[in-house]
Order: C-alpha cells, then structure tokens, then sequence
C-alpha cells in the first residue's frame, strides 16, 4: 500500500536517485506468490512499474490513483535499461 506522505518523494525529478513506484501482482492466495528452492526462486504474476518523477502534486489525502500502464511490466531486461539511463542522467 502506498502511503501518501510517501508520493510526494516520489515526484521529485532532480534527485540522485530515481525512485519509481512498482505494483506486484499477486495471486489470492498470498502463499502461492512464491516459491523457493536452492536452485530457483520463482514470483507468480508479474510486477508493473511508473516513474512519477514531475507528476503533479494533489490536494487529496485520502486516496490517490496512479495509472500505471499494463505495457510497463517489470522485468530484468527493463530494470537493466533503467540503469543504464539513469547512468546517462536520462529520464526514466
């Protein structure tokens, strides 16, 4: 859950560090989420990432809606990509 005295860290466009807010799917069953063994560790369902860096402030301190797009899915390939942007001072 996303506390609101936390979104505001989240706007901030010239930190050092880029913070972007990740959403994980989880099944109903927390239990099933995941399953590790020494030679795996395995998430079900999929996780969804947004930078909110420059979005807006709100006035509402009760509930927030965030969009995040069903295209942004987090994965390792876009987590290396975030990297190599934030290296290069790009915007993620």
């Amino acid at each position: 859950m996303l506390i609101f005295e936390q979104l505001p860290q989240l706007r901030v466009v010239f930190a050092k560090e880029r913070l972007i807010l990740i959403v994980v799917v989880v099944p109903e069953r927390v239990e099933d989420w995941l399953q590790q063994t020494e030679a795996s560790l395995c998430l079900q369902r999929c996780g969804y990432w947004s930078s909110l860096a420059g979005a807006d402030s709100t006035e509402n301190k009760e509930n927030i809606t965030v969009i995040i797009p069903r295209n942004q899915v987090f994965t390792p390939t876009i987590l290396e990509l975030m990297m190599q942007k934030v290296l290069r001072g790009e915007k993620l």
